[in-house]
């Protein structure tokens, strides 16, 4: 494997600042499971915009998450912790509470960092026979076309599910065209976006990151997305009072979140669940035909190229993150 150095550095990143050993562990190999799984705008690419708000203690590098129960309903504070340690937590607390009287177990995460790639934080559940539901309400990015600036967040969801023969579903997407992370990829390596991606401030379609990045990006689906999106705005927002703001590298503190985890053997046996899922997954790549694929199918492809060739970073990047190194005082493995 080529990836432990890369993950040692990071989570020396991440001590360096203010991180307890293990939580800097854990940050670590969550933040590179979204490069791993193909999400690069949610990967190694956000390290320098974590490590500055760290440092200026807009996010908390030793959070005190409580939990509690609000009904049937468990409710989380994270006390503005990093969203790589959030994450796995706060759906490892929801696990644990799964049991033969309580097959699914629905929560709020309130006060948290920004998650990062919301389904990175469910192969655990799925991979333990598990499933479950993430979103997440982001700061405003996103509005319809002539619009002068942003009106919602992209608000992504996650779903994963154990499957019997294959890997877990997992599906992960946000409700805009595209994730605002690809505009900054886009505008650190000197390149146009495509157009049907933003709007500029003044409502106008636009192809010039910078410009972008001023406006808003647009729904995917027209007014579909944006109701999607308003969907996880009450659920992640308004029911945990969060109030995201925008924020260099668009990854705020002060994010909600809503999901829920449930034990298919205690809801409907684990042998009828299997049998079921392997009949619709079946009757589904028959009538796709050989180009079809159930989502999660990719990702499990690239952990294992990951395996064996590491994962590929840009030169831009690359020298960022050398340079941070230095800031650091780590110094960034070739």
């Amino acid at each position: 494997m080529l990836l432990p150095p890369l993950e040692a550095w990071v989570a020396t990143i991440f001590a360096r600042a203010g991180l307890g050993e293990d939580d800097a562990r854990l940050a670590a190999r969550r933040l590179l499971l979204a490069d791993i799984t193909g999400v690069r705008t949610h990967g190694i690419a956000r390290l320098p915009s974590y490590w500055r708000q760290l440092a200026r203690r807009g996010l908390n590098p030793r959070p005190d998450i409580k939990c509690g129960w609000h009904g049937t309903g468990l409710v989380i504070d994270a006390d503005l912790g990093l969203g790589q340690i959030v994450g796995p937590k706060a759906l490892a607390l929801a696990m644990d509470a799964l049991g033969p009287t309580r097959p699914f177990v629905p929560f709020l995460i309130r006060n948290a960092g920004h998650l990062g790639a919301v389904g990175s934080h469910l192969l655990d559940v799925a991979e333990s026979g598990r499933g479950g539901f993430l979103s997440q309400v982001t700061q405003p990015v996103m509005a319809p076309g002539g619009a002068t600036r942003p009106a919602i967040g992209n608000n992504p969801i996650a779903f994963a599910a154990p499957r019997p023969d294959g890997p877990p579903l997992l599906i992960d997407f946000a409700m805009s065209n595209v994730a605002r992370g690809k505009i900054h990829v886009a505008l650190r390596d000197g390149l146009p976006i495509p157009e049907g991606w933003a709007i500029d401030a003044e409502g106008r379609p636009t192809t010039d990151p910078t410009a972008a990045l001023a406006g808003s990006i647009l729904p995917a689906a027209g007014h579909k997305g944006l109701a999607l999106a308003m969907i996880v705005e009450v659920l992640a927002g308004v029911l945990t009072g969060a109030r995201p703001l925008l924020s260099e590298g668009g990854a705020p503190g002060g994010v909600g979140a809503f999901g829920f985890v449930f034990d298919p053997a205690a809801l409907i046996g684990k042998d009828a669940f299997d049998q079921n899922m392997q009949a619709w997954t079946q009757r589904y790549l028959a009538a796709v035909g050989g180009n079809g694929r159930i989502p999660g199918e990719r990702a499990a492809e690239l952990r294992a190229q990951a395996d064996q060739v590491g994962i590929a970073i840009e030169r831009n990047l690359f020298e960022q993150l050398a340079e941070l190194g230095r800031e650091g005082g780590a110094v960034l493995p070739a």
